[in-house]
């Protein structure tokens, strides 16, 4: 099976940390994506156009990375990264749509910075980068207390908090949140995290 994948997205990278925790083998293509790209290959496998697309051995297309993470626990049960059962599932599974819904806004707002000034709309870049601030206000709340577990919510977070350093380094996180930078800085250290850590711009 292979993943198309790209370097720079947290979504792959989350699915990425969880092949490498799993040991599993998996063949990594290069996908062209982006904004005003078209990838007709990509497209025909999944209809979103989007990154990480897991392609089957035979041709089948697994898509979303909740969706993939999800299969390959049923590939691979040890780690798992989805808990089983509740209510250890239920938290993994916040944490994942907060640290999800984090780069989400910070995407937006980015683009938003990135329009010339007579196209900008502040106050929906001043709202996107108020939702971050509350995902990073949750994340640091529930975070730390929860030890050295690594599943699909701490996996997710990191990956959210490796795309605020690389993509919105302005963004002071660190010093607003400094209970949740020392997490991430333990968790940083982790091979499969380590392995996977984006480019910084």
């Amino acid at each position: 099976m292979k993943i198309l994948h790209g370097k720079l997205s947290p979504y792959v990278r989350k699915v990425m940390i969880c092949v490498h925790e799993k040991g599993l083998p998996v063949e990594i293509e290069p996908a062209a994506v982006g904004q005003g790209k078209i990838n007709a290959e990509l497209l025909r496998l999944n209809p979103s156009g989007k990154i990480p697309t897991l392609v089957l051995d035979d041709g089948a297309a697994v898509f979303d990375s909740l969706v993939i993470c999800d299969y390959l626990d049923e590939l691979e049960a040890s780690p798992r990264v989805i808990p089983a059962t509740h209510p250890e599932r239920r938290a993994a599974l916040t944490l994942n749509a907060t640290a999800d819904a984090l780069v989400t806004a910070g995407v937006l707002a980015t683009i938003e910075r990135g329009k010339a000034a007579e196209k900008r709309w502040p106050d929906y870049e001043a709202a996107q980068w108020a939702k971050v601030d509350h995902c990073l206000a949750a994340l640091e709340a529930a975070l730390p207390r929860r030890g050295e577990v690594f599943d699909i919510g701490a996996i997710a977070a990191v990956c959210a908090l490796g795309w605020m350093d690389a993509r919105a380094g302005q963004r002071d996180w660190r010093g607003t949140h400094p209970q949740l930078a020392k997490w991430a800085d333990a968790r940083n250290a982790r091979a499969s995290v380590a392995a996977t850590r984006p480019l910084q711009s």
